[in-house]
């Protein structure tokens, strides 16, 4: 969070006026993202920008470097080493010491680049090539390609062998991976499993090298990671069917999220979430959010209801709203719905059974309401699913 020269961390620094300066007045013009010199003044100095946004760096006695956006007329205390670095392409700022009399102004060498970084993208993605959703049955195999553009391969239920560089992989549930350009990879599926994966091909360009922690690595999904290839599954099927104003920017909005959270799940830095600044609520709250969970799936043949819920946990219709929301992305309701939907999706890949069974046994009243369901969220109809997963293990 910036800080302005009209917060109370800037009063031990100076103070800012609204009162125009009573000595004279400089215009200066500031270009550039950098400075190597430092200056002090043995009186006072005023700063007010007239055109863009300037920032007032400030260099304490331990050496330390504090940031001010300059906003109105800020007046620095004397002999205190400051610079200013333009945050707009460039500013003007009037300038002004504050005495008639003789005044002294050093200027050294700072020691070291001050710099400000720019709040701009390391890499973005051009182009969503194309996404699908695919079902694999019992021994299913896949020769291997490589191709110039990027792929994800996220595993929603069963299990996924991929092969790169001569190294086998195995991808479990809510697992990811991607493979750079280039990179051969294959696919295959051991004797008595059954997978469906959704895979994203894209086009994405940032410096060499930037995304070399994510090569060969299977990653977990976190729950934020979950939350975002939910909502770019959801944007998809609104593509497909009813459109809405800017879904493509929302695909490709998700997709870059999703990456930088898998580079950061491979960092060395700890991550820290800004909504949950406070430790012990954000521990009490992961935790509860995994007891709901795991009672959700213990539950899932069971009509479940978000009153259920909340009489079970004791907490509120609204509270358990934003729990969900802010750790899943989705509402309590939304998310009941995607684990039946999951958990049908495994029993028509694992067991044999007629789809009003499926139905029946998920807590469905309605066939017809449940096939609605289905179709919604994969894109097939419950009998459809089946029959590509027959047909895909008579393929292999």
């Amino acid at each position: 969070m910036y800080l302005k020269t009209t917060s109370p961390q800037f009063l031990q620094y100076g103070l800012v006026s609204d009162a125009p300066s009573d000595f004279s007045v400089k215009r200066n013009a500031y270009e550039g993202k950098q400075s190597d010199t430092l200056r002090s003044n043995s009186h006072p100095v005023s700063f007010q920008v007239i055109e863009g946004i300037a920032v007032l760096i400030i260099e304490t006695p331990d050496a330390s470097l504090h940031e001010f956006v300059i906003h109105r007329r800020a007046i620095l205390d004397a002999n205190i080493p400051y610079t200013i670095i333009a945050l707009t392409q460039s500013v003007l700022v009037e300038e002004s010491v504050q005495t008639d009399a003789p005044y002294q102004e050093i200027v050294k060498k700072a020691g070291r680049l001050i710099e400000h970084k720019p709040i701009q993208p390391q890499f973005y993605i051009s182009d969503i090539f194309s996404y699908y959703y695919s079902v694999k049955g019992q021994k299913y195999h896949f020769d291997g390609e490589s191709h110039y553009y990027w792929e994800i391969t996220y595993v929603d239920t069963g299990e996924l062998i991929i092969e790169l560089d001569g190294i086998e992989y195995k991808l479990n549930n809510q697992d990811l991976m991607i493979y750079l350009p280039g990179q051969f990879h294959k696919q295959r599926i051991a004797e008595s499993k059954t997978c469906s994966y959704f895979t994203i091909m894209f086009d994405m360009n940032g410096p060499i090298g930037l995304f070399d922690q994510l090569k060969n690595q299977v990653i977990q999904c976190t729950q934020q990671m979950y939350a975002l290839i939910n909502q770019f599954i959801r944007q998809s099927n609104l593509l497909e069917t009813d459109e809405l104003p800017f879904t493509r920017d929302l695909m490709m909005s998700y997709l870059q999220e999703l990456i930088i959270l898998m580079m950061q799940s491979k960092s060395d830095h700890e991550l820290l979430t800004i909504t949950n600044i406070n430790p012990a609520q954000n521990k009490f709250e992961n935790e509860m959010v995994d007891e709901i969970t795991n009672y959700i799936l213990k539950e899932i043949y069971s009509p479940i209801t978000v009153e259920d819920i909340c009489d079970n946990f004791g907490v509120s219709r609204s509270t358990l709203q934003s729990l969900f929301k802010k750790h899943l992305g989705v509402p309590p309701k939304q998310y009941i719905n995607d684990m039946k939907m999951r958990k049908a999706q495994q029993i028509i890949l694992q067991e044999n059974v007629p789809i009003t069974e499926v139905s029946l046994r998920l807590g469905f009243s309605s066939i017809h309401y449940f096939s609605r369901k289905f179709k919604k969220e994969f894109g097939l109809s419950p009998s459809e699913f089946a029959q590509s997963v027959y047909q895909t293990s008579h393929d292999a």
